[in-house]
């Protein structure tokens, strides 16, 4: 089993990483052949942030000794830390649009349905559930964080047990809601990758073996593969791995990962509207590469202020709802880890 305070700065990057891949998907989508070649799998960075949330939570709540008395102060956390970011992009999303379609009325944009329905929709993540589109395709993915934590808060005791047949029991009990709940909308269908992460979290708070944990993540990777795909299959099973066995502590990818939920929530809205701006410059078409990438600079630039302005704030509130910790000194690099995805 791992002993000592294990490293974990390949979170950082990895969530960078994941980001940018979803950004350069998004925007090559559609372009020249090789353009969106190099960008046709930059959607398996969405379960790269699944794999993550995996660990990154229950490693969270393992610091508090989190218990099921602590249910709704963990849900209020989440909120306080997701929503109000969310919320904020919301507007972003609709002044956008509004403003594109104002200066370019023939804009090859998604049209909205700006609704009082549809806001009420989005605001409680229902938009999946009732059949209607998203004001940013990118938001189905929240719902389905905010499944995982209303799950995860009722689940972490199983999972977090110090005997291994225990543990089993909870992993058991959840795929058995992958198996019976086939709705791809609803949290069971992307269970088996959330997983993946819970089982490095056991391994690197050594709760587990290194080898139950790869047993665990094969078992896994056979069970999804068909149903949900080789591709996810594959990255969800090497984020895990890197996870459980690699480090990488550079400044400029944490920075990355410390802004990529808010160049998450802004890559579409920023991008794809300065992308019709762009591209009736002179010579844009010759060069989309140069267009795509100014975009990436402009929504990283953005996501900076976005995080400053909204992002940090909502830490704040979130780290202001305390769950009754047990442990008189945590340790210092789970408070680091927790603050960079709580």
């Amino acid at each position: 089993m791992q002993t000592g305070r294990p490293k974990i700065g390949i979170v950082g990057a990895l969530r960078g990483f994941a980001a940018l891949a979803v950004c350069w998907f998004h925007f090559t989508f559609g372009q020249t052949h090789w353009l969106k070649g190099s960008g046709q799998y930059g959607w398996l960075g969405v379960h790269t942030f699944f794999v993550i949330s995996g660990f990154i939570i229950p490693y969270s709540l393992y610091q508090y000794r989190y218990a099921i008395r602590d249910y709704f102060r963990f849900i209020a956390k989440r909120l306080a830390r997701l929503h109000p970011p969310y919320v904020a992009s919301i507007v972003v999303v609709v002044v956008l649009y509004l403003a594109t379609i104002t200066v370019l009325p023939d804009a090859h944009i998604p049209r909205l349905e700006l609704s009082f329905r549809q806001f009420v929709y989005h605001f409680f993540y229902l938009n999946d559930f009732v059949h209607k589109d998203w004001f940013n395709v990118a938001y189905w993915t929240l719902s389905i964080e905010l499944q995982w934590y209303l799950l995860l808060g009722l689940t972490f005791p199983l999972l977090a047990h110090r005997r291994w047949w225990v543990q089993i029991g909870g992993a058991l009990a959840m795929l058995l809601g992958y198996r019976l709940v086939p709705n791809v909308h609803v949290i069971f269908h992307s269970v088996p990758i959330f997983l993946i992460g819970v089982f490095v979290f056991q391994y690197r708070m050594g709760l587990s073996s290194a080898w139950r944990m790869l047993l665990s993540i094969a078992a896994i990777f056979a069970i999804m593969k068909t149903p949900i795909g080789m591709p996810v299959s594959i990255v969800a099973t090497a984020t895990g791995l890197l996870i459980a066995f690699a480090t990488l502590e550079n400044r400029w990818c944490n920075r990355l990962g410390e802004i990529s939920y808010s160049l998450y929530l802004l890559h579409i809205p920023v991008g794809l509207n300065i992308m019709p701006f762009l591209t009736r410059l002179p010579y844009s078409g010759e060069f989309l590469v140069v267009v795509d990438l100014a975009c990436v600079a402009a929504c990283i630039y953005a996501s900076m202020l976005f995080y400053e302005f909204v992002e940090a704030p909502s830490q704040k509130w979130s780290s202001a709802i305390k769950m009754k910790a047990r442990r008189k000194k945590p340790v210092e690099e789970l408070v680091a880890a927790a603050a960079s995805a709580d």
